[in-house]
């Protein structure tokens, strides 16, 4: 019977011990992986702040203005090419934007006059 149990136990010792074993290089395996992919997560950051200066470059303003120039025969735009003030529509008085604003005398202690505090209260007594 003690034999028995011994050699159940010393089975349970040796496949508990493959087990952990397993888990450890597997856990080293994965935390090696997650290394990789910081890695590669910070060489494309460092690619997109690298791009992020080139497109800042080639789009300034005085560099395209160059190069508009240089290649094309574009000018420069002019107000009257946009448009003047009788185009732009005027809405009519009639429309709810410009309909009369009612006001409404203020809430609360706002609507009351200095001389009016305590006044209700001498009214109930």
């Amino acid at each position: 019977m003690i034999r028995t149990l011994n050699i159940i136990l010393i089975l349970a010792v040796i496949v508990l011990s493959v087990g952990l074993y397993d888990i450890k290089y597997r856990a080293e395996a994965a935390d090696r992986r997650a290394e990789q992919i910081e890695r590669d997560i910070a060489s494309e950051q460092e690619g997109i702040r690298v791009l992020r200066a080139e497109w800042s470059y080639l789009n300034q303003p005085e560099r395209l203005q160059q190069l508009a120039q240089r290649y094309t025969t574009l000018e420069a735009l002019k107000a009257a090419q946009i448009g003047s003030f009788q185009d732009v529509p005027v809405p009519h008085k009639t429309d709810e934007f410009y309909a009369p604003i009612t006001r409404r005398p203020p809430a609360g202690y706002a609507g009351i006059a200095p001389g009016d505090i305590g006044a209700g209260e001498r009214a109930i007594q």
